[in-house]
């Protein structure tokens, strides 16, 4: 009897050895996380600040890297460079504010921006120098201190009468009054952006508003179908009952 039951004990063995890789290898179903579900939120608009000559660290106290934090505050992101752009060659910004020769730099970007074919950004430049190029976009603000050139197709702004008088040209990027001209812009820059992007996604929800009520209507206002007259006994002789429906043929 030893050996049957060897035998029959080797038999189940194999038999759960050949079940186990079977249903181990059985596919489950992937786990779908909150996530997955919804769809990424759109990036934030994107900031390029462009310091000048000898403004190579990022500061809150020097050149325009002083203005990344309350443009982040705005809600938008915020890249900071020199005016050689030696870390952001490549960046696609929405805005790009430059100081001095990054004054000067941006409106150079811009340019080749646009003759890739790429959306023309905002510039905001203070002092642009050393000789700065024609605007190249739709709108270029230049604020600039005594004795700086104005830029030619930019909204001029002259930065004595805005408040900063006395301010040297190193300085002008963050006095209060220069902030302010540039956090109005960018502010008024990202109201427009807000409009416009709610009234494309109006407009996509009004071309989907008509499709779905012709439907609605071709269902809810089908004409009702009349009931068919119904013979009398005179005029279909020989019928079995008087109530009998007129055939429509």
């Amino acid at each position: 009897m030893k050996p049957v039951h060897l035998a029959s004990a080797v038999l189940l063995a194999g038999l759960i050895s050949a079940i186990a890789p079977a249903s181990a290898q059985t596919p489950t179903s992937p786990t779908i996380t909150a996530a997955q579900e919804r769809p990424a939120a759109p990036q934030a608009p994107l900031i390029l600040l462009l310091d000048g000559l000898g403004v190579y660290v990022e500061s809150n106290y020097i050149g325009v890297s002083s203005l990344a934090r309350p443009l982040q505050q705005q809600g938008f992101r915020t890249r900071t460079d020199s005016h050689l752009m030696a870390r952001t060659q490549g960046l696609v910004p929405d805005i790009i504010i430059g100081h001095s020769m990054g004054g000067e730099t941006a409106m150079r970007y811009a340019a080749r921006l646009v003759r890739s074919g790429y959306p023309a950004p905002l510039i905001i430049t203070i002092d642009a120098a050393p000789a700065p190029p024609p605007c190249p976009v739709a709108r270029c603000i230049n604020i600039a201190g005594p004795g700086f050139t104005r830029v030619r197709g930019a909204t001029n702004i002259s930065a004595w009468a805005a408040g900063a008088r006395f301010v040297n040209h190193a300085q002008l990027p963050t006095h209060p009054a220069v902030k302010q001209l540039i956090l109005q812009e960018t502010g008024s820059w990202l109201s427009r952006r807000k409009v416009a992007s709610a009234g494309a996604s109006n407009a996509r929800q009004s071309r989907a508003k008509p499709a779905q009520a012709d439907g609605t209507r071709s269902s809810a206002q089908a004409p009702a179908t009349s009931p068919k007259p119904k013979a009398s006994a005179q005029t279909l002789p020989n019928s079995a009952t008087s109530e009998t429906p007129r055939n429509g043929g």
